[in-house]
């Protein structure tokens, strides 16, 4: 089942937590991203929001190859980056996978270069959600 939201795109998978973090990690590997944060919901607003969010995990990942690209067509672009991909469970069962748009982000800015790098990096979150969809 394919999900939207305003600044992200995903989709709900069937297993469990542990794995859809496994498979979305092996994903983005595959497709040439390297994870460089991992942050726990719970470490950041508390022992109380495992019962109100169930688990929850922010994955930071980026691809050296377009980070290069978009540091080159604006220094600043940190404050964009990285790729973020949440995973949480669902009360119903499994899991929702999310990934920021980076269309959608880098689109604030007016470079010709990372847009068209923003494009190509949407593009390999697609095939990911797209994987996990199967």
């Amino acid at each position: 089942m394919s999900t939207d939201c305003s600044y992200g795109f995903g989709c709900d998978v069937d297993f469990g937590f542990d794995e859809a973090i496994e498979k979305v990690q092996q994903l983005l590997e595959e497709k040439g991203f390297q994870i460089y944060t991992r942050l726990n919901l719970h470490d950041i607003v508390g022992s109380g929001g495992h019962d109100k969010f169930g688990r929850y995990i922010i994955i930071g990942a980026c691809n050296p190859e377009f980070a290069q690209q978009l540091f080159t067509a604006d220094p600043n672009i940190g404050l964009l980056m990285p790729c973020n991909i949440i995973i949480y469970e669902l009360n119903s069962g499994g899991c929702r996978v999310m990934v920021k748009d980076p269309v959608r982000i880098m689109d604030m800015i007016s470079s010709p270069i990372a847009i068209e790098t923003s494009i190509n990096v949407r593009c390999m979150m697609e095939e990911i959600v797209e994987e996990l969809n199967k």
